[in-house]
């Protein structure tokens, strides 16, 4: 762990260690994937502790042993996304974006560019559009790590397949009407491509 007091990040996972801690793996635009321990508060009250997909700002108090994890001190939640849990498919969606950061976040050379795309998926997840917006993280977030998707993943697919892929990957979340056809295999495909050519587990 860096020897920073200062973290800020989106709660991609709540873990319970006992009964007083938990611990609180974050995404953050400096230091990608971090995790620290923060202890369960008393009060009662949805704000009594940060939740997952909310936005944390904290001071750390470092490890007593090089191989611990930081303590939370104080911390802050500018913003809640309480949104995400009011549709069970767009929550579904969430998680499994969560999933391909916390898989994937450990070792990026460059957060910032992933953090920004994080913020703009989970900000951009509405009912009936979440599969869409999957499509275009995992791609972006490929894209990102300079993978060919563009290159070797698109030709793949059949011709009207691929045409729907480049729309959805072209088009602007609040300009789309309705949600084309074959999003769920084109989300597949894009998937198992990932898993199955990269090093990235999706």
């Amino acid at each position: 762990m860096n020897s920073f007091t200062q973290l800020e990040g989106v709660v991609l996972q709540v873990t319970s260690t006992g009964d007083n801690h938990s611990r609180l793996a974050l995404f953050t635009a400096e230091h990608a994937l971090q995790s620290v321990i923060i202890r369960k508060s008393r009060k009662p009250g949805l704000s009594a502790h940060p939740d997952l997909f909310d936005d944390l700002e904290c001071t750390l108090k470092p490890p007593t042993s090089g191989s611990g994890l930081p303590f939370v001190r104080e911390w802050n939640v500018p913003s809640k996304r309480f949104f995400l849990a009011q549709d069970h498919r767009v929550f579904s969606t969430a998680a499994d974006i969560a999933r391909l950061f916390l898989d994937n976040g450990n070792h990026l050379l460059e957060p910032e560019p992933h953090y920004q795309l994080l913020i703009k998926s989970l900000h951009a997840l509405k009912p009936g559009k979440s599969c869409l917006v999957h499509i275009k993280t995992l791609f972006v977030f490929a894209r990102t790590e300079g993978l060919p998707v563009k290159q070797a993943w698109l030709p793949e697919l059949s011709r009207e397949t691929r045409r729907h892929a480049q729309y959805i990957l072209s088009t602007k979340m609040a300009d789309f009407t309705q949600v084309p056809d074959g999003v769920d295999i084109i989300l597949k495909s894009l998937q198992d491509w990932l898993n199955a050519e990269t090093e990235l587990k999706c």
